[in-house]
């Protein structure tokens, strides 16, 4: 297998780099827009003389489900201008107006309904759009696409939109302001343009350029968009203040004296939108609010890894593209047994406070990093794209009170002080890109900087006091039609601050350099600061039947970008490849299928083999449009130096692992989804999950969706404990506790949407969760690079347990070596629920009201009883947060 994978790697370079002529541009078309005398009345009634012109674009290719056949219904779509907007009209037949499929929903969360929308390229750089949609009921989507081949909803324009029902089907108008849109000063604009209607019922989508199913990319295959002279671009300010209020009813904090069980809090802000020149455009915003985002799930995180978490904060979310870094090329970028970096990671602004509190006492901590001012510039210079982003985030104390016993005056007495949890910290980030050859290469950098005023002696023991970063990126399309597509990036990272400081950085989880059989590593306690490299190469091929994509991947032993960015694991050599078969023609069984193989092995620095994998991978489109896609995957073992946590290697398993994903066609009123996982290693341990969905659209505004899942997990080797001890010298003189963990973990995730208006919202999400585990069979590694133990209880090693507190003696009372640890075990329990209330009263101004509960409970550690634990949990104490905020938008 590993030969033919070579072999038809090689072959398929060579064949493809034959010169040949690119189809796409060959067969470009053209829409020539129109200059109004007098703006249209955006109504959906198409009565103005422009409608009675020839339309510009009027026949359609199916991309689903009969790629490049003509489209089964007729649609018209006509474009005029004037001096500040943009004008689409379509006019959408169909032959059965009364099958028009529609829904009322919240701007972009998807249709699932007729709909009609359109993308314009306005750098005309082949890479990037903005893209508008409506549906017959005037619902409405828009964002970005990137990279050619990325859609992003983020972005959120003021544009308008009518659409409406007549008797040859419907109709659509919309209006897109110059202000929305990003293009040069020249006397003739030449734009990419692309149209797209869907017909539900039909599960048909048809586009103005044909896009085959064999060829990646989405701007790239555009048609032009002449005929606009003399429009110049718009002077854009956009002010947008805000008024927020909170209260909390906290019955978890009623014994807690500072804060007696509720809180209170009244804000205001402000967003801007300012445009400089006719490419560049500022977004800033002064104390930031993001009351109204959805909470994150709850889970369990036994690991030594932070938990990623999604952003989910507007301002951060809007134009993040421009950040991507490393991204740019190929449209599919794998990434197997291997967490790529990011040098940018939008959730490190405003995170929770990082400082240890000093106390065993009461404390009131903030639960988030006030942002004083964050700022955005994006756009372009020239033919070089630009985005920076800068943030300003407060010094934040932590409250506290002690009890005290006994007082200098000989009575008790209580303390109260604050004590700084967080520095004023300044965050700023660059990000350049330069196109060349009509986007067919591309050379960009990245720099990012922190920041932090350690004035308290105490953080500068726990914080970096700077850290920087820089990377370069670029990528080439290669073959005439652009079959392959190859990017790479490499970056350096450079961390600051005092002796104790950076020795903890050596130390944690992302580096252990503590590793006592780590030859290639030294820990130096006198360094006072850490700089590593990092870096990934990725060939892709980008049409045809064959697939194959390749990548190897670099992370440095001291690469640490995590005070902006995010990087779980350094010291890793990672290297990939993968070959497969796309059958893109539909067959009596599919109407598409996809196989794939792939090999994967992961090193170290010092040449150790971390482990080796293979996997198949399918997915399958049935002619019902049912999907079922999986994999099944096989890793040999090898070495994993991070299971002790900065002890030395041990072995680990081999191991085998397969999911199996099913889903029902999702644009019927009822479709589901079931997914199924399951693992084994050749030692104890091994997981099975279950994962279903059900997603119930009633009505034509009302949706709900719920996901149950279980997970049972086995862990063989569990990390619970280390300590020193002279006498194991085979272990570098310490002791690794671990345990066999048997964890049971039931949730669910339980959204609705009501859409009484396409501006007037209601959208619940609720979580219950639960998670028990219970550990037995206590044991520590005998010897590095081995799955040998030394288990208590068995031979002369004893444990004996008492309360809540377990005894362990490894030598049965020989020596003065026992120990006493806590009893590890647990059963959490959470219920939250989020409600939003979201009303957009006139286009870009908005009303939020926000109801959050959070109720928990960690009773009966490591036993399981369903009805037991959740009527523990129903009834315990219950956090509420009550919030509202409204938002005024002023444009000019």
């Amino acid at each position: 297998m590993r030969f033919l994978l070579v072999a038809s790697f090689c072959l398929s370079v060579g064949w493809t780099l034959i010169p040949a002529t690119n189809s796409a541009v060959a067969s470009m078309r053209e829409i020539v827009a129109v200059r109004l005398e007098q703006p249209l009345q955006i109504d959906g009634t198409l009565v103005e003389p422009l409608y009675q012109m020839p339309p510009g674009a009027d026949s359609f290719t199916q991309m689903e489900p009969d790629n490049g056949r003509p489209a089964t219904e007729a649609t018209r779509v006509w474009i005029g201008y004037d001096d500040d907007a943009l004008y689409v009209g379509a006019q959408l037949l169909d032959q059965s107006p009364d099958s028009i499929v529609t829904r009322v929903l919240r701007r972009d969360e998807g249709f699932e309904s007729d709909g009609f929308s359109f993308a314009i390229d306005s750098y005309h750089d082949r890479r990037n759009a903005f893209w508008f949609c409506v549906n017959p009921s005037g619902s409405i989507q828009d964002g970005t696409i990137i990279n050619d081949s990325r859609f992003d909803n983020s972005w959120n324009g003021i544009w308008s939109v009518r659409a409406a029902r007549n008797g040859e089907g419907w109709a659509a108008e919309f209006r897109i302001p110059w202000s929305q849109l990003r293009f040069s000063a020249a006397a003739e604009q030449i734009w990419g343009i692309d149209f797209r209607r869907d017909i539900h019922r039909r599960h048909e989508a048809s586009t103005f350029m044909p896009h085959p199913r064999n060829e990646q990319g989405v701007v790239s295959r555009f048609g032009l968009l002449t005929g606009i002279r003399d429009i110049k671009p718009s002077r854009r300010l956009e002010i947008v203040p805000y008024l927020t209020g909170s209260y909390g009813s906290l019955p978890s904090e009623d014994e807690n004296p500072l804060i007696e069980g509720s809180a209170r809090q009244f804000d205001t802000g402000l967003d801007l939108k300012v445009g400089i020149g006719s490419n560049l455009t500022v977004d800033a915003a002064l104390n930031p609010d993001f009351g109204q985002v959805e909470v994150d799930p709850a889970e369990i995180n036994l690991s030594a890894f932070e938990t990623f978490y999604e952003e989910k904060r507007p301002f951060f979310i809007e134009g993040a593209g421009i950040f991507s870094f490393g991204r740019g090329g190929p449209s599919n970028r794998m990434n197997i047994n291997f967490m790529e970096p990011v040098f940018f990671y939008s959730r490190r602004i405003g995170r929770a406070p990082q400082g240890e509190i000093d106390s065993g006492g009461w404390v009131d901590v903030p639960s988030a990093t006030t942002i004083l001012g964050a700022g955005k510039l994006s756009g372009r210079l020239g033919s070089w794209s630009l985005g920076c982003l800068t943030a300003l985030t407060a010094s934040e104390e932590a409250e506290i009170e002690e009890y005290l016993p006994e007082s200098e005056f000989g009575g008790p007495a209580s303390i109260r002080w604050r004590q700084e949890v967080e520095p004023l910290t300044w965050y700023g980030l660059l990000r350049t890109e330069r196109e060349f050859a009509d986007g067919r290469r591309g050379l960009g950098l990245l720099l990012t900087d922190v920041r932090r005023d350690l004035s308290d002696p105490r953080l500068r023991e726990q914080l970096n006091t700077s850290a920087t970063s820089f990377g370069l990126d670029g990528w080439s399309f290669l073959g005439a039609e652009r079959s392959w597509a190859i990017s790479a990036w490499g970056g350096l990272t450079d961390v600051r601050g005092n002796r104790t400081r950076i020795t903890d950085l050596q130390r944690n989880s992302t580096h252990y350099f503590q590793r006592p059989d780590a030859d290639h590593l030294t820990l130096d306690s006198a360094a006072t600061s850490l700089t590593g490299w990092g870096g990934r190469l990725v060939l892709n091929k980008e049409r045809g039947h064959l697939f194959l994509n390749g990548a190897l991947g670099l992370v440095s032993p001291a690469f640490e970008p995590n005070d902006l960015g995010l990087s779980f694991r350094s010291d890793m050599i990672n290297k990939h490849l993968t070959m497969g078969w796309r059958w893109y023609e539909p067959g009596p069984f599919y109407r598409f299928a996809l196989l794939n193989g792939s090999l994967i092995s992961n090193h170290n620095f010092n040449g150790t083999r971390l482990g080796m994998m293979e996997s198949v991978f399918w997915y399958l489109i049935f002619p019902n449009f049912w999907i079922t896609e999986g994999f099944v995957a096989y890793g040999n073992g090898g070495e994993d130096p991070s299971l002790l946590r900065g002890g030395p290697s041990v072995k680990s398993p081999p191991f085998l692992i397969s999911n199996l994903n099913m889903m029902t066609d999702e644009q019927e009123r009822l479709s589901c989804e079931l997914n199924l996982e399951w693992s084994r290693n050749a030692r104890w341990g091994g997981s099975i999950g279950v994962r279903s969905e059900l997603a119930l659209k009633l009505g034509s505004s009302f949706n709900l969706e719920v996901a149950p899942s279980y997970n049972h997990d086995r862990y063989g080797t569990q990390y619970v404990d280390s300590w020193a001890d002279s006498a194991q010298a085979a272990m570098f003189g310490h002791r690794y506790l671990f345990a066999r963990l048997d964890q049971k973990v039931i949730a669910a995730e339980i959204r609705f949407d009501w859409a009484l208006t396409p501006r007037l919202s209601l959208q619940a999400f609720v979580q219950p969760f639960q998670a028990v585990g219970r550990y037995n069979s206590f044991r520590e590694f005998r010897r590095p690079g081995s799955y040998d133990f030394l288990v208590y209880g068995e031979g002369e090693a004893t444990i004996v347990p008492s309360g809540n507190w377990y005894n362990l003696d490894p030598t049965g009372g020989k020596d003065d070596d026992a120990v006493w640890i806590d009893n590890p075990d647990f059963n959490y329990k959470s219920f939250v629920a989020n409600v939003v209330l979201r009303w957009e009263f006139r286009p870009g101004s908005t009303f939020y009201l926000v109801w959050t509960r959070n109720g928990e409970d960690d009773a009966d550690a490591g036993s399981f009883a369903f009805r037991r634990d959740w009527r523990r949990l129903l009834t315990a104490e219950t956090d509420n947060l009550f919030a509202l905020k409204l938002s005024w938008w002023w444009g000019i």
